[in-house]
């Protein structure tokens, strides 16, 4: 047996170097060393016939012939891959490539940006604060007692600390009232959590921009011509602004913005949009002021609020606010 597996390996690593193609290595491979009928495998069978003597030395020539074969088949099967890969066509470098996908700045996060920018131009500086508060930041320095709906479960996002998930940004003008003294002009935009209904418009988190001034002659009138410039920087210089009377518990009197834009057509056509509303705004009631050691007979302050997503909605025509939250790249990709 040991000179017939010398014979089959000198047979077969004779055929194995003479394989044209894939297709031939494999004949050659089910020949050889196949299961069923394979000429090493018949031969390994043959062992059991062989004396107890003979059987270790025949069956260490019959495993060697199996590797050797085994080896020769990969060698070649590496060897004709990479003539194929020689004899392919050269890659023409002159043919345009495909489109690549081009990332952008989210449209809420352009729209934080540019908010930030005017505010900024006007004399506005950046506060953050923490996104876990305690129920006097997020409620009762702001004059939002606890029984108020608005601290309902149903409203705010509980933690098992006691503490909670704020569902304003309003905390970060108390903690800003509470380190500085007057005057102060902020900006304070972040994330806020509320358990609302994740729908076309209400989304459980989301940002917001909120403004506080405060000094000893601020007065309502500051507010309005704050505003009203704003909306002539962000929608342009047709826009117009209105205010309806309305109701915050932490601001008195308090008012709702709405804004009607113009829309210039590419052909010249100027379209007028209804009055939509974008934010609240109001006078900081004196509670607040004296919740944070203020004097409410010193100093007067003004607030307001806006949604950055619903501000982009109106900016783009986007009638879902989902889409802004669900990375759907052919979505995001019009804004790049």
């Amino acid at each position: 047996m040991i000179d017939e597996a010398s014979r089959l390996e000198a047979d077969a690593l004779a055929v194995i170097a003479q394989a044209g193609d894939h297709a031939e290595l494999e004949r050659i491979r089910t020949l050889y060393l196949g299961r069923r009928d394979g000429l090493v495998s018949g031969l390994l069978r043959g062992l059991g016939r062989m004396s107890p003597e003979d059987r270790p030395a025949a069956g260490a020539a019959a495993n060697a012939l199996k590797v050797a074969v085994a080896e020769a088949l990969e060698g070649r099967r590496a060897e004709l891959e990479a003539t194929t890969a020689l004899a392919r066509p050269a890659v023409d470098l002159t043919l345009p490539p495909r489109r690549r996908w081009r990332g952008s700045v989210h449209p809420v996060s352009r729209a934080i940006a540019d908010i930030w920018a005017i505010f900024r131009s006007l004399g506005f500086t950046r506060a953050r604060g923490p996104e876990v508060d305690t129920e006097w930041y997020n409620f009762v320095a702001l004059n939002t007692p606890l029984d108020h709906p608005a601290t309902d479960e149903q409203d705010t996002l509980y933690l098992a600390s006691g503490m909670l998930l704020r569902s304003h940004t309003s905390p970060v003008q108390i903690r800003t009232m509470e380190e500085y003294a007057p005057p102060i002009r902020i900006i304070a935009p972040g994330m806020v959590y509320r358990r609302d209904t994740y729908d076309a418009t209400h989304t459980p988190a989301f940002a917001q921009i909120e403004g506080l001034v405060v000094d000893e002659l601020a007065t309502f009138v500051d507010l309005k011509a704050t505003l009203a410039e704003f909306v002539r920087r962000f929608w342009g210089p047709a826009a117009q602004v209105r205010f309806r009377p309305s109701f915050f518990p932490f601001t008195e009197p308090s008012a709702e913005v709405d804004v009607k834009r113009v829309i210039e057509r590419s052909d010249g056509r100027r379209e007028e949009k209804g009055w939509i509303e974008i934010m609240g705004a109001g006078m900081v009631d004196p509670a607040v002021l004296e919740n944070v050691g203020y004097d409410p007979e010193r100093y007067t302050g003004w607030a307001f609020g806006m949604g950055p997503a619903r501000v982009a909605m109106l900016r783009h025509g986007v009638a879902d606010i989902r889409a802004f939250y669900e990375n759907d790249m052919r979505f995001l990709a019009q804004f790049a």
